[in-house]
């Protein structure tokens, strides 16, 4: 079993901000126990014995939190509990559209966010194209890309929350 983990990144500066992560819409065929994996342009595989610790999109409503956590400025709180409903500066949605990898072993995320701020204004919406080589073509190498290419996500997230 295999578990995302959050990664270092780019710190921002500035005050401290309250915000939330929204229940993640992940592409209905990674909604299932087992780690996707394209053996070609339209064919998809499953290894039953390669499995998510957690469901995919709660496991990525987590990390993509502790992610933000680490790059937001200290004393900036962020969640994915509806604990702070209404009292939160900003709520991250994420729509994934694609998070796997290709045949060649190169994981590519496709992602629609959107930052939505409590103030009022503008709801700022960005779409993502990330792409990471793993360092070998074993499983636990794959997940580690997966890992980094969310939190290479929650740098540029963190960066709109400016």
């Amino acid at each position: 079993m295999y578990t995302l983990v959050a990664v270092q990144g780019t710190a921002v500066g500035g005050r401290p901000v309250t915000a939330s992560v929204a229940e993640v819409d992940i592409a209905k065929y990674l909604d299932r126990p087992q780690i996707v994996t394209r053996s070609g342009t339209v064919e998809l595989g499953v290894d039953e014995f390669e499995r998510w610790g957690e469901p995919l999109a709660n496991m990525v409503q987590r990390v993509l939190a502790e992610n933000l956590e680490l790059r937001l400025p200290a004393g900036s709180v962020v969640t994915t509990s509806r604990t702070l409903a209404g009292d939160e500066a900003v709520t991250v949605e994420l729509a994934l559209s694609r998070y796997d990898p290709e045949a060649d072993g190169t994981i590519v995320l496709e992602a629609q966010c959107r930052l939505r701020r409590s103030a009022g204004g503008r709801a700022k919406t960005e779409i993502a194209r990330i792409t990471r080589r793993p360092a070998d073509e074993t499983t636990a190498a794959k997940v580690q890309a997966m890992s980094d290419v969310l939190g290479e996500l929650a740098d540029r997230i963190a960066g709109g929350m400016r």
